[in-house]
Order: structure tokens, then sequence, then C-alpha cells
């Protein structure tokens, strides 16, 4: 497994919420969720995103478990750390959604949580996604105004956030972890993992996955993040947020049909 490219880049010039962490044998993005108002910790998101990153990293030292495990001893061990500060039982207790693969001697076993997303083409070519589209599922709610962000009330997200016929994050529950998508792969030529701040050039800008896995291969993950920005900065209706925390991992596990164009 080769490092191609890992870059973050934050939205604005608030603290970045996504991180990314990257070891010889796996690979993790997380993107912690805005904040709210009122969340009963003491700790920021920034400040969650990296404790869990850390104690994944923590368990992928040990023996190899799923990683929908490795995820549930991470979220367990970060509430542990922080449960005597801060009520973990608020709805919107600090989180984030997640992405993580581990290469292994014959496959490749990946997890995605919430709306981060991976991305890898076989050495063929061709090209699969698999991210959590649960989030988009739930029904909408007038957003309304917190600390400066439009965004569905507390209330709702209380309704649906790691809820049954709801969507699943990284927070305070461990059980959340086996929501995870999970699955396994072989043949890997490159592999992307990112936050939905860069998805959004497939589900806003219309960019088909083949084409971006091209353009990291040829340019990086920071021509991607270059295109997002751009795409962004051009968008006559950006919503709620027009530059979002963004984030890509490239992978290479193969020489790649699109490294020579």
């Amino acid at each position: 497994m080769i490092v191609a490219g890992a870059e973050s880049r934050p939205g604005s010039a608030a603290p970045n919420e996504d991180l990314l962490l990257v070891a010889d044998t796996w690979a993790l993005v997380l993107d912690g969720i805005t904040r709210y108002p009122d969340d009963g910790c003491v700790h920021d998101v920034p400040w969650y995103t990296a404790a869990l990153a850390e104690a994944v990293a923590v368990q992928m030292a040990g023996p190899p478990r799923p990683l929908a495990d490795v995820l549930a001893a991470a979220i367990d061990a970060v509430s542990a750390r922080h449960a005597p500060t801060c009520d973990l039982d608020n709805p919107v207790t600090p989180g984030a959604t997640a992405a993580l693969v581990r290469s292994g001697p014959d496959a490749l076993d990946w997890l995605v949580l919430g709306d981060c997303a991976i991305t890898w083409t076989d050495r063929d070519g061709k090209c699969r996604t698999e991210t959590d589209d649960r989030l988009a599922a739930v029904p909408s709610a007038p957003a309304v105004d917190l600390a400066g962000v439009r965004r569905w009330p507390v209330e709702h997200v209380a309704r649906f956030r790691n809820r049954d016929g709801g969507f699943w994050v990284a927070a305070a529950d461990p059980r959340a972890a086996a929501r995870a998508r999970t699955g396994t792969a072989e043949g890997i030529g490159d592999l992307l993992l990112c936050t939905d701040g860069l998805t959004r050039l497939t589900e806003r800008y219309e960019y088909a996955w083949p084409d971006l896995m091209g353009l990291a291969a040829r340019e990086g993950t920071g021509g991607l993040l270059d295109l997002v920005r751009d795409c962004e900065a051009r968008d006559p209706n950006p919503g709620a947020k027009r530059h979002d925390d963004a984030t890509a991992v490239l992978l290479r596990f193969a020489d790649h049909p699109f490294a020579s164009l």
C-alpha cells in the first residue's frame, strides 16, 4: 500500500473538523459533525476527531479484529475519556462520520459509517464506490439558525441520529459501529477515502467517480481539492456552507491504468 496523496483543507477560518490518519497497512478519514450549541460537552469537535483517530490507532496496533469491532472499541475508549466531564446522553454530543480501510495479504477490508466515501479502481480500471446514504434518506425538517449555521433542530436530530430508521455516526455509543457498512475487496489499483466536503463533486456538481479517480491519479489529492473549491466558488446556490472541510487520501496498490494519462 503506497500513499499517493493525503490532504485536508478547512472550509473556513474555523478549525478544520476533518482529520486523516495513514499507517503502513491502514488509513482513516473522519468528518467531525459541525458542533451544535449546548451539546453538553466541554470539548470541541477537533478534540473528538483527534481522540477517535488516536483510539483507532491503538486498536489497529493490536491483534486483527473486524473493523466494526475496532471502531466500537475506539468509540468506547473516547467516551470513557470524557464521560466524567461531559453529558454523553446529549443527542448532539460531538461525533464524526468515518471511512476506514485495512490492507491484508489477500484482500482489503473497508468500513464506512456516515457520509464519508471510499472509491477504488480495480486493475482493469473499473470503478466502485461505497458510502452510507442513510442520512440522505432521513425525512427533512425546516432548518433553523444555530450559532450562525442553518441546520436541523436538535429535536429532529434526536429522533434520527443513531436510531433505527435513521442514520448512524461515531459519537458516544459504541453500538453505532455495528451499523457501519463493511466489506472486502480484491485486485485494487487506486483507492480514495474522502469526506463529504469532497463527495459534493459527484452529489452537487455532477462529476463521475471514474473521472475523479483519473484526476487524482494524474494530479493527486490536491487536484481534487482544487476542483471542489473552484466549483464551490462559482456555485450560484451554495446552500448552508459555500465551502466545507474537505479531506482526501489516495492509496495505490498496483500500477493504475490512468497513471500514464
